[in-house]
């Protein structure tokens, strides 16, 4: 008896798999035309619950166009998006494509047991309708131009149209110079003022190096060091456009790189490893202070302290780096 059962229930499970009752199919918009976006709603009703096996029962999920199983992209359309959900016992299942020729397209079967389950026990076709794809070229009675009866003109007034035409043509002629012509002039001045606002960071860099450079020796190392890089990075985030002040001295490197996209320059490049090898040395001072590392041999490379001249050093340094990335 209770193999009988097992053996009832299975085959009402497979019935049901295969038994499809109220389908309906709609395209957003209804009337469609090559190039649109469009919707196609394919709506049903079946008591299998294609969302169990889902994460969390789910009831939507958006399917991936590589296990739908067929072309996704051919010559007569183009799908760029599916989803599939439920309410109840209704299951809606959404395409977004693209058409590319007129007349009828015909979707094959799509087996949304096989989308959903990853394990294929069972199949579900939904059968597409075709769908009609219109031309903008259609004489059809809604669309159809027809012809109108020409103006009624006055004795002698073909002229002054002749003419009025011939000086609007002119004048939009001179417009449209006028206006490709004040781009022009708008783009140059922005780049002009752009370079300005370059040149004017650099020198406000070269400058708090001078005073750095004449006020230094009243600091201890670390508030020199503090100072330099704020320097260095303020220039930074104004002269490439990005926020360099939240970037690591181990990661500069790797970050213009990245804007730069390799466009940069022998020159540029130099100088950019000269910067990284100041706040390198500034990043050690300030924070292997009293360490392990920095009591290691030979002192004048692992003090976390500042040699002699060696403050005037970097300075002259940075301002050569300044220099060859400006040039």
């Amino acid at each position: 008896m209770k193999k009988l059962l097992i053996i009832i229930f299975k085959i009402m499970i497979i019935f049901s798999l295969y038994a499809q009752s109220d389908e309906s199919q709609v395209t957003i918009p209804k009337r469609i035309y090559v190039g649109d976006t469009v919707e196609l709603r394919y709506v049903f009703y079946s008591a299998v619950d294609f969302f169990a096996d889902t994460d969390d029962k789910a009831s939507a999920l958006d399917v991936d166009l590589t296990t739908i199983g067929f072309e996704t992209e051919t010559d007569d359309y183009t799908i760029t998006k599916a989803s599939f959900s439920r309410n109840e016992l209704q299951y809606t299942f959404s395409m977004m494509f693209v058409p590319w020729r007129t007349g009828e397209l015909q979707f094959p079967p799509l087996d949304i047991a096989a989308v959903v389950r990853a394990d294929g026990t069972s199949s579900f076709f939904l059968n597409f309708l075709p769908v009609s794809v219109s031309s903008v070229l259609q004489n059809n009675s809604d669309t159809a131009i027809r012809a109108s009866a020409g103006p009624l003109l006055l004795p002698g007034t073909m002229y002054a149209l002749y003419a009025i035409l011939l000086v609007s043509v002119i004048l939009l002629i001179l417009l449209i110079r006028l206006v490709a012509r004040w781009r022009h002039l708008y783009d140059a001045y922005k780049k002009r003022k752009l370079l300005r606002a370059y040149v004017k960071n650099a020198k406000d860099l070269l400058r708090g190096l001078r005073k750095l450079e004449r006020n230094g020796s009243r600091m201890d190392d670390g508030a020199f060091c503090a100072a330099f890089q704020h320097m260095i990075r303020k220039y930074l985030d104004f002269r490439i456009g990005y926020h360099f002040t939240t970037v690591s001295t181990s990661s500069i490197m790797e970050t213009f790189d990245t804007i730069m996209a390799g466009t940069m320059s022998e020159r540029k490049q130099s100088a950019i490893m000269s910067l990284v090898a100041v706040m390198r040395r500034t990043d050690y001072i300030r924070y292997a202070r009293g360490s392990i590392d920095s009591e290691r041999q030979p002192a004048d490379q692992y003090a976390a302290k500042f040699g002699k001249d060696e403050r005037l050093s970097l300075i002259h340094m940075m301002r050569d780096a300044v220099e060859r990335f400006e040039g």
